[in-house]
This record gives structure tokens, sequence and C-alpha cells, in this order.
């Protein structure tokens, strides 16, 4: 249900003020104790369903900072678009993995142990969101180490 809730389309699209909503995922990050740094400057809003990507960008936060060890988010106006990149200096995830790892429930072994939590669908809902905004989600290792998600959106 929680997979599915992700996509839900009931929520009105409006514009929304992309810097302020990563100001506050940063700061709901930093009150459960997890770092998180913000770079970047958007020019302006976009439209869109400012609840569902909270939830997007709160799910790759979240993610980065459990399993990376903290979180730096980086936003930029690109082209006829924005990207939101968020990055960490964890182990990253097996280049065989990287696709695999949108699918539903899908965990690596080394995330399993019950203190990290998490269901493996936090991806898959992320994906979902930023595609049921006409953009996507895709994931890369960092070359020097750690994970790279980043959402493209259009204006």
């Amino acid at each position: 249900l929680d997979f599915m809730r992700g996509t839900d389309s009931r929520e009105a699209s409006r514009k929304v003020d992309l810097m302020a909503l990563l100001e506050t995922i940063q700061e709901d990050a930093r009150d459960a104790g997890w770092e998180v740094a913000l770079k970047g400057q958007l020019a302006r809003p976009i439209r869109g369903r400012p609840t569902a990507l909270k939830r997007c960008i709160s799910n790759l936060v979240e993610n980065a900072a459990r399993y990376g060890g903290g979180a730096e988010i980086v936003a930029e106006d690109v082209g006829g678009g924005i990207t939101i990149i968020v990055q960490d200096h964890g182990p990253g995830i097996p280049e065989e993995f990287l696709e695999v790892a949108f699918d539903p429930f899908f965990r690596l072994d080394s995330s399993r142990a019950r203190h990290t939590g998490g269901n493996g669908l936090g991806l898959g809902i992320a994906r979902n969101i930023a595609r049921a905004h006409g953009g996507d989600l895709v994931l890369s290792n960092r070359p020097y180490g750690g994970l790279s998600a980043e959402v493209n959106l259009p204006r």
C-alpha cells in the first residue's frame, strides 16, 4: 500500500518552492540526528505535488544518511528543468544492482540488519514520484566512493 501511495495523484498540483522544501527536509533530517548539507540554488518554483515531492527527496536523504553516513543535497537549474542530487560517502551499490534497487522489497544483504530498518520500498516510491512528475530518478556510484541519486524534473 505504501508503494502505491507514493504515486497517488489525488494531491493537487501547484507551484512548489523546492528550495524551501529542501531546507525543510534538511532540518527534519538534522532533527533526526543525521548530517545533511544543502548546496545550490533554484531560481524559481516548479509545478508539482508538494507532499509527494517531499516524500521522494526524503526517501533519498534517509537512505543516504542511514547507509552512507550522511547526505549532501545539491540543487541545480539545468536547461528546461531542475536536478536534485542526493549523494553520500558510503559503500555505494554494486553496478549490477543499480537498477534492481528500485524493485519493491529489494534490499542489499549488508542492509538487512534489524537496526537499519526499512522495507525496500523507498527507492521505488521515489522513482515513481519522479516519473509521475514527468521526470526520472537514476542511481550511480560516485568515482571516489558513495552513491549518487539524481532526480531530474521538468519545469
